[in-house]
């Protein structure tokens, strides 16, 4: 998570240059890790460039159509309008999500999401008043969306009583997971649920933390920005809620963005349940040196934590696997190939999946944190 709850959103050059920072960051960083093999080292480099590329492209692509339909007196204001959600979710993807392989998936994902606006816009029937401003209202949601996923990530402090209450009854996440979707009438295993459906049971759990009281502080204080990027819910018993505005359904079409919201939301839903798991200076120390000579299969890793004396869901591969991926070992991170693979089995599968604990290497690195440099950048 990032270190401050202020908000920073950069614009296309400055969002060029925060990307080659945070490269050069990672480059540096992976330098000092021993790999098993010059070809793994350099497939982790690539990545690394390969991040940069990625988010030249997606801004280059969204300025091409805003060239493209210069003249066009429909189009041209819907191309800005997209350019600015892209730059939003740029932000997002550089300042929140430090591991650099969670990242890639995040990018990969953002292209098809963006492929599918420009698709839109190009078929869009502009003689319909109705089509151009259903179009334009999709693009403003998303965009209200992100904005509000940036602020409920910032934000640890407001749900730290919930997850104290987590760890002191010894919830586990599968178990969270299962409570929330049996309140809201879904059955059946949750990794079968459609990733709508699953956004609307991570959006229950933030609702219950507490996390939305964020948004709502910001309203408090009169910023329509926030205000209108405030999350609208659906009354449904036990004051369990559904995210509409997260899921789209039956409301507007999401243009293949829930598979990218999927990672927005698993990073603070973890947060919400973790954040009064506190990892040791010891712990830390152990796993890091555990994975950076040579790397570590992650079985190796859980009986490192568990040999440090943590208890608990602690202990388990579900918890080190999301604490290293997401969290970080105090700025230390588990990267590696398959770190963006082992994200999507455990928040795709609500915690049920089993973890590839041997056979699978990952390394431990730090990771430089994007939100920090892009208040520099933007001083």
């Amino acid at each position: 998570m990032a270190s401050s709850a202020v908000i920073v959103f950069l614009k296309d050059e400055k969002l060029r240059q925060l990307a080659q920072l945070i490269r050069n960051y990672e480059v540096n960083n992976l330098y000092h890790i021993t790999f098993q093999s010059l070809g793994d080292q350099h497939v982790y480099l690539r990545m690394c460039n390969d991040n940069v590329g990625s988010v030249n492209t997606l801004l280059d692509n969204c300025n091409a159509i805003v060239i493209k339909y210069k003249d066009d007196g429909v189009r041209r204001p819907i191309a800005d309008q997209i350019l600015g959600y892209t730059e939003h979710c740029l932000n997002n993807a550089l300042q929140l999500i430090r591991n650099y392989t969670l990242r890639s998936s995040y990018l990969d994902k953002m292209k098809s999401h963006q492929q599918q606006l420009f698709q839109a816009l190009e078929e869009l029937d502009t003689s319909s008043g109705d089509a151009v401003v259903d179009f334009t209202d999709s693009i403003q949601e998303h965009d209200q969306l992100v904005m509000s996923y940036m602020r409920l990530n910032l934000n640890s402090y407001a749900s730290a009583e919930f997850s104290r209450h987590l760890r002191n009854v010894g919830i586990g996440f599968k178990e969270l997971v299962q409570s929330y979707q049996i309140k809201l009438g879904y059955t059946g295993q949750f990794e079968k649920l459609e990733v709508e459906q699953k956004l609307e049971v991570y959006a229950a759990i933030i609702k219950a933390s507490g996390r939305l009281s964020v948004l709502s502080a910001e309203q408090e204080k009169g910023d329509d920005i926030v205000k209108a990027a405030s999350l609208t819910y659906q009354e449904k018993g036990d004051d369990i809620v559904k995210a509409s505005s997260i899921t789209y359904r039956g409301k507007k079409p999401n243009y293949g963005s829930a598979a990218m919201f999927l990672i927005d939301v698993g990073q603070i839903i973890w947060d919400v349940y973790s954040s009064d798991h506190p990892i040791t200076t010891a712990t830390r120390d152990a796993l890091v040196r555990a994975a950076k000579e040579g790397g570590s299969a992650l079985g190796k890793l859980v009986g490192v934590a568990v040999a440090t004396e943590l208890a608990g869901e602690a202990v388990t591969a579900l918890f080190v696997t999301a604490v290293g991926i997401i969290g970080g070992f105090v700025g230390s991170y588990i990267v590696g190939k398959l770190a963006g693979f082992l994200f999507d089995q455990i928040f795709s599968s609500g915690g049920e999946a089993v973890l590839p604990t041997d056979g699978f290497i990952v390394y431990v690195a730090t990771m430089p944190n994007g939100h920090d440099l892009a208040i520099q950048i933007n001083k």
